[in-house]
């Protein structure tokens, strides 16, 4: 047996990082929200459908509710796969799994969004006018728009109601994919209200409204798609971490930093942090006194670090350079 294939055998199976059990609840929870999240906006999708008509806005609408499907989907995904243990194949185990499952949702969202916007402005550009007929209810002949515009205000509520239950846990996980479907559920009340005020306009004579309010929609999927897979990318460079809704930077960073810091043989700490999932790891090069880094010094470091946060996993002491040193010291 070759040395490589030697070295591959000896790896043996490892634990996802551990987390602790509170945020194995929080988890659990977010998994079943996801669930009820599928089972709410499949319903939804399915009535959007047995109303749409000839409507281009319902047309769009109705993509973007099949499209808020994609985030929960992928998350589900992500979870089981992640509590896989690290093997030969994944040493470093599978705790990526929620970043790849954010990007391949983003790129999906990203690319539909785009093809939609396309889509609305050719029915502008052409001037193609929709047709609304009407449907027979209870012995009654009712306006089919009636029907499309109450649609569109139920479908509304589910995705609401669940993205602020995802936001909450989002925040207490600290996990961005979780947040940013939260965030697409939250404003899905712009899409009904652009569907409602398109399909208005066709009762009104405005045949353009409607393809108006189906480019609305379409764009704000596009932004939606391209803001979010501009972060995923940004998390797949190993980017500086930032916090959950992405308004600055992790605190847990100079927490981290403040720590090391405060050990009595610590002179000065450079520290460079990188998100996996639900985690962060990353190396402390360290400045220390003359007695130098010795390995019990740098199992205390790393313990140090790991014990400010659950969130801290691998992370690596080593001794600082000379243009670290005197870069801590001008800091």
């Amino acid at each position: 047996m070759s040395e490589d294939a030697t070295s591959i055998a000896a790896v043996r199976p490892r634990a996802p990082h551990p987390l602790p059990e509170a945020q194995q609840a929080l988890l659990r929870r977010a998994e079943r929200l996801c669930w009820w999240s599928l089972l709410a906006l499949g319903a939804v999708s399915v009535m959007m459908y047995a109303v749409m008509g000839g409507s281009q806005a319902m047309k769009t609408a109705l993509a973007e509710d099949l499209l808020s499907l994609l985030p929960p989907a992928a998350f589900l995904v992500a979870a089981r796969f992640r509590r896989k243990a690290a093997d030969a194949e994944y040493v470093n185990g599978r705790e990526r799994a929620f970043d790849i499952a954010f990007l391949a949702a983003s790129v999906a969202l990203a690319g539909v969004g785009l093809l939609l916007v396309f889509d609305g402005a050719h029915t502008l550009l052409t001037r193609a006018h929709p047709v609304i007929g009407s449907v027979e209810l209870g012995g009654q002949v009712i306006w089919k728009g009636w029907l499309m515009m109450g649609a569109l205000a139920l479908s509304a509520v589910p995705p609401v109601i669940l993205g602020r239950m995802k936001l909450r846990l989002a925040r207490q996980l600290e996990l961005k994919p979780l947040h940013t479907d939260a965030d697409m559920n939250k404003a899905d009340w712009l899409t009904a209200l652009a569907g409602i005020a398109g399909v208005a306009g066709i009762g009104f004579g405005l045949w353009w409204a409607d393809a108006a309010a189906a480019i609305f929609i379409a764009v704000e999927v596009l932004r939606d798609g391209a803001r979010n897979l501009r972060n995923a990318i940004r998390d797949h460079h190993d980017a500086r971490p930032q916090q959950v809704d992405r308004s600055d930077d992790d605190p847990l960073v100079a927490a981290v930093r403040d720590a090391v810091r405060a050990l009595p043989w610590v002179r000065g700490c450079r520290l460079r942090l990188h998100e996996e999932g639900l985690r962060l790891c990353g190396v402390i090069w360290l400045e220390t006194d003359a007695d130098g880094l010795t390995p019990q010094r740098r199992r205390e470091a790393e313990a140090t670090a790991r014990g400010v946060h659950w969130r801290i996993a691998e992370v690596t002491a080593t001794v600082a350079d000379t243009g670290d040193a005197q870069a801590e010291r001008t800091a």
